[in-house]
């Protein structure tokens, strides 16, 4: 006899265990198609890889803003839009101009820091790499914020001027190691 999905012409040995244990639908069509079963109401790995690459592109586009709008800016008059957007980051930095970047001389819209952040984002998000528990990346996520504590402290102390390359490193360092570490746990946690 031909099988089919419901296992029926099938002896039971041959039957999927899915099928035998009244698998939902879905769970069954992974089933044919070779692929492990999943749990009612839990996402399958298609669904969560399609999650996955929709919140890395989400992430990649809101760390590129910062550094696009100003080049969109010196290129063609965006107005109204281009004001809406650049006060979508007026509550998030302080926008000190001697802090600040320029970018084919229009201003970023926030701190060489952020931006640095913002940068590392778009990286982490791109690259996502290395793929680290939670718990390992813990200790990073600490040492990368405490010396970004230590470039702030040094400059407001004024121990030193400010360095736009500290702040973008430091910046970009924890942007792209909290980045990584979300888009790591929203791959291992389930849906």
């Amino acid at each position: 006899m031909a099988p089919c999905a419901s296992g029926r012409g099938q002896p039971a040995a041959q039957v999927p265990a899915a099928v035998r244990a009244g698998a939902e639908p879905h769970a069954l069509a992974a089933v044919g198609a070779g692929a492990e079963p999943h749990a009612p109401g839990e996402s399958s790995p298609a669904e969560r890889l399609s999650l996955l690459s929709i919140v890395r592109c989400a992430l990649v586009l809101l760390g590129a803003l910062p550094w696009c709008l100003p080049l969109a800016r010196s290129r063609a008059p965006l107005g109204e839009l281009g004001a809406a957007l650049d006060r979508v980051f007026a509550p998030m930095c302080h926008r000190m101009p001697e802090r600040s970047l320029a970018l084919d001389g229009v201003v970023m819209p926030l701190c060489s820091r952020c931006a640095g952040i913002f940068a590392g984002i778009a990286a982490g998000a791109a690259i996502a790499r290395p793929r680290l528990a939670m718990t390992a990346w813990r200790p990073i996520l600490i040492a990368l914020a405490a010396l970004m504590a230590v470039d702030v402290a040094t400059q407001d102390l004024g121990l030193r001027p400010v360095w736009h390359a500290s702040r973008l490193a430091t910046g970009v360092a924890f942007g792209y190691a909290a980045a990584a570490a979300f888009l790591t746990q929203i791959a291992r946690r389930p849906l």
